[in-house]
């Protein structure tokens, strides 16, 4: 288990304004898929993608019973099975699209060697 901070990029923020605004509402792009890469350069807001994409799945589950908390949050959930991302990993972001599309959030981590032997479950948190 691991807990590290991550940065909700530009992109992702201009995302999120545009989903308030009706106009600019799209409903076909969810943040429904995480990805992992191999990079391990500091997120910075600017960012677009992540440093060095691996694996991008759909996510398994979300948890929002936090939305009502002070301050509120929401939880994505994915994992990878023993077939996929297997290489040394030290990045995750959150995106609305199963391939390019729009980054949320970018946070790396220590890196972990990931092999046919384990399977990797994430537990992203955004808090407002």
């Amino acid at each position: 288990h691991r807990r590290v901070d991550n940065v909700v990029v530009t992109a992702g923020r201009r995302w999120v304004l545009q989903q308030i605004q009706s106009t600019n509402h799209s409903t076909a792009q969810n943040i429904d898929y995480m990805a992992v890469g191999t990079s391990t350069t500091a997120p910075a807001t600017s960012d677009t993608t992540l440093g060095s994409e691996s694996s991008r799945i759909a996510i398994n589950s979300f948890t929002t019973s936090n939305l009502t908390s002070n301050p509120p949050s929401w939880r994505a959930e994915a994992s990878w099975n023993t077939n996929q991302a297997n290489t040394t990993l030290g990045e995750v972001g959150m995106f609305n699209s199963s391939s390019a599309g729009t980054l949320l959030a970018h946070a790396t981590f220590g890196t972990v060697n990931k092999t046919t032997s384990n399977t990797l479950s994430i537990s992203y948190t955004l808090s407002a």
